[in-house]
């Protein structure tokens, strides 16, 4: 469910129709467990990585942002996984 909120998140809310032509530049896969959160990861065209840190028990989804080009990493907002989840 983690993966599935957040993939329908990232392809409601991102334009993904700059890779139509090297889909590789842009995806969703899932990262590491812990015993609260799922860690699901977006990756931009433009190489920024957002995480994705969905609560086990509320859904609840704190994104975090990090441009590693720059050396940059910011919280850049939540919202509720039940809202892009079938």
């Amino acid at each position: 469910m983690a993966y599935e909120g957040v993939y329908n998140y990232c392809h409601s809310v991102y334009d993904w129709s700059v890779v139509k032509e090297n889909p590789s530049m842009m995806y969703v896969e899932m990262g590491e467990e812990t015993d609260s959160a799922y860690q699901v990861i977006f990756r931009s065209y433009t190489g920024a990585l957002v995480y994705f840190y969905v609560d086990k028990i509320s859904g609840t989804t704190r994104m975090v942002e990090q441009v590693p080009s720059l050396g940059v990493e910011e919280e850049v907002g939540s919202f509720e996984l039940s809202d892009y989840t079938k």
